[in-house]
């Protein structure tokens, strides 16, 4: 009998990036970013996919590292895989968007040039009340409905919905049978999925980081981090010497959890935490 090997999911970020990364998935990718976006198939067959940090402005600045960048034509794609809901995650992933857009203004010659950026988060929880596994949003006047800028735009893929809309439908549409990948925990259940040539690459990639020692070290390395900061967001709410608060609400403040969460986790006031 063929022992199944522990899968890895894509949610985690150290799987998430080796996953994109790879040249094995990029048909799979570029069918998926064309089922969420619309954009030309065939160009992002031919796209870069890039991890990105983002140079800092100030000493005390932190170093933003977006997960995934994409350019296509005169669009940049940012990627982003969100693994749990914490409070600021959002504005974390604004703010790796306005990077980018800063970074196109800084490059284009004129406005007329600057790229369209588009941010796709991927979210491991629901958040928005829509019911819908994709959510689309652009900066539109409230009554009217006219686009301001045509230059921005966000998509949310909800994990959550999907694994509703999974368990209750037996036959899922394309995008949705692409984003079980997601959601898949064993080894069978990918196999499930095979059809089209992206999909098998695909399956086939991730099946061999699933294998790869040292992904498999880091992915656990990073579960464990993730205990560990769950730990010290519990921790900080008890009695401890202010060094020790310290010491947590700056790595809480790197973690992009916004300054009145850390203050009700530590106690410490917003000039101990902007000072960090």
């Amino acid at each position: 009998m063929k022992t199944e090997t522990r899968l890895l999911e894509l949610t985690s970020d150290v799987v998430f990036k080796a996953f994109m990364m790879s040249e094995n998935t990029k048909g799979y990718k570029a069918r998926l970013i064309h089922l969420i976006t619309g954009l030309e198939e065939e160009k992002l067959l031919e796209a870069e996919y890039v991890s990105k940090e983002y140079p800092v402005s100030h000493k005390k600045d932190k170093v933003y590292k977006s997960d995934i960048v994409v350019r296509v034509e005169n669009n940049i794609l940012n990627i982003e895989m969100n693994a749990s809901y914490y409070s600021g995650i959002f504005d974390k992933n604004h703010t790796y968007m306005n990077k980018i857009r800063s970074e196109s203004f800084d490059r284009g010659d004129d406005y007329l040039e600057i790229e369209k950026v588009i941010q796709i988060n991927i979210d491991n929880f629901s958040h928005y009340k829509g019911n819908k596994i994709i959510y689309k949003f652009t900066m539109r006047e409230e009554n009217s409905g006219e686009l301001e800028c045509e230059n921005i735009e966000s998509y949310h893929i909800d994990l959550e919905n999907l694994k509703k809309v999974c368990y209750t439908n037996s036959e899922v549409n394309e995008l949705e049978k692409y984003l079980k990948m997601f959601i898949a925990k064993e080894e069978s259940e990918l196999e499930n999925l095979r059809s089209d040539e992206n999909m098998n690459d695909a399956i086939n990639e991730l099946e061999k980081i699933s294998k790869d020692d040292k992904i498999i070290g880091l992915y656990d390395a990073e579960a464990v981090e993730r205990k560990v900061r769950n730990t010290q967001i519990k921790g900080a709410t008890l009695e401890g010497r202010r060094e020790e608060k310290l010491e947590i609400a700056k790595k809480l403040k790197d973690d992009g959890v916004s300054i009145k969460k850390i203050m009700e986790y530590t106690s410490l006031t917003d000039e101990d935490i902007d000072s960090l």
